[in-house]
C-alpha cells in the first residue's frame, strides 16, 4: 500500500487532490491509500505516534505551524529523510527557505491534475526501485538488506564497511562492482572509497557531503565535478 498524505489548511484544495490521486489510482488499479489533514499540528501529531508515509502533499502557507515549520520538523525532529515532500503554494520566492528540506517537487495554485498525477506516479516509481534489496555474502551465509536503508559503504582495502539506518556489517568485497550494481538505484561514487545512496545526502558542499546519519563523508577533487553534475541530474529528474 502506497501512502499519502494531503495537508493543507484549504479543505476544498485537500479534495480536489485526494480526489485526482483516488481516480488515478482507480483508473490504473493502484494499492494507494489517501489520508487528509487541515493544519500542519494534526499531520505531525499522527507522524509523532510512528505513522508514516511515502508521500506529502504540503501547503506552505498554512496559520500556526507553516508547511516549512512542519517540513523541518519531519526532517530534524523525526530524522526522516525519505519520505517526499511536495510543496504547494500560491507563491513563489520560497527557494532558498526550502532547500534544506530537500522537496521532491513543488505544485502551484490553482492545482493542475496532470502535474499531481506526474508528481504521484514518479514517487511510486522511485518507491518500487528502493523497496529492492541489496545481497552480500559473509562466509557461508548470505545477507540482504533494503536499498532504501542503505546510507553509504566504506571500502577498508579488501573489506566493506556497510552502514545503513539498521546499523553497520563489514563483508569482503570490491567497491566498484558494488556501484556498478547500485548506480541505478542513484547512488554516487564521491571518492575512491566511498559510495553514498543520494536519498540519504543532507547538504553537499564543495569538498564533503553530510549524510542522514549526520557522518560527514570527504568528496575526492577527481570526483567533484561528477558528483556535482550527478546531484543536478537526480534534482531535475524530481522537478520534471
Amino acid at each position: 500500500m502506497f501512502r499519502i498524505a494531503v495537508c493543507d489548511d484549504e479543505q476544498i484544495i485537500c479534495s480536489q487532490i485526494e480526489n485526482i490521486i483516488l481516480q488515478h489510482a482507480k483508473r490504473c488499479y493502484l494499492q494507494v491509500e489517501v489520508k487528509v489533514f487541515f493544519s500542519g499540528e494534526k499531520l505531525c501529531e499522527f507522524i509523532e505516534k510512528e505513522h508514516s508515509f511515502e508521500l506529502i502533499f504540503l501547503d506552505i502557507e498554512m496559520k500556526i505551524l507553516s508547511g516549512i515549520d512542519v517540513g523541518k520538523k519531519i526532517r530534524e525532529k523525526f530524522q526522516d529523510y525519505i519520505t517526499k515532500i511536495v510543496f504547494i503554494s500560491g507563491k513563489d520566492g520560497y527557494d532558498r527557505q526550502l532547500f534544506d528540506i530537500q522537496p521532491f517537487n513543488f505544485i502551484p495554485k490553482p492545482i493542475e491534475k496532470d502535474k499531481v498525477i506526474h508528481v504521484v506516479s514518479l514517487s511510486m516509481q522511485l518507491s518500487d526501485k528502493i523497496n529492492a534489496l541489496f545481497s552480500y555474502k559473509k562466509g557461508h551465509s548470505i545477507y540482504k538488506v533494503p536499498i532504501k536503508d542503505i546510507v553509504y559503504f566504506e571500502s577498508l582495502n579488501r573489506e566493506i564497511k556497510l552502514v545503513s539506518t539498521l546499523g553497520k556489517d563489514i563483508f569482503y568485497g570490491i567497491l566498484e562492482d558494488i556501484f556498478c550494481e547500485l548506480e541505478k538505484y542513484n547512488f554516487i561514487q564521491i571518492h575512491k572509497s566511498y559510495i553514498i545512496n543520494y536519498a540519504h545526502a543532507i547538504k553537499f558542499k564543495y569538498e564533503y557531503v553530510i549524510m542522514s546519519n549526520s557522518c560527514q563523508l570527504p568528496i575526492s577533487q577527481l570526483r567533484r565535478k561528477s558528483t556535482r553534475e550527478l546531484q543536478l541530474k537526480y534534482e531535475e529528474e524530481r522537478l520534471k
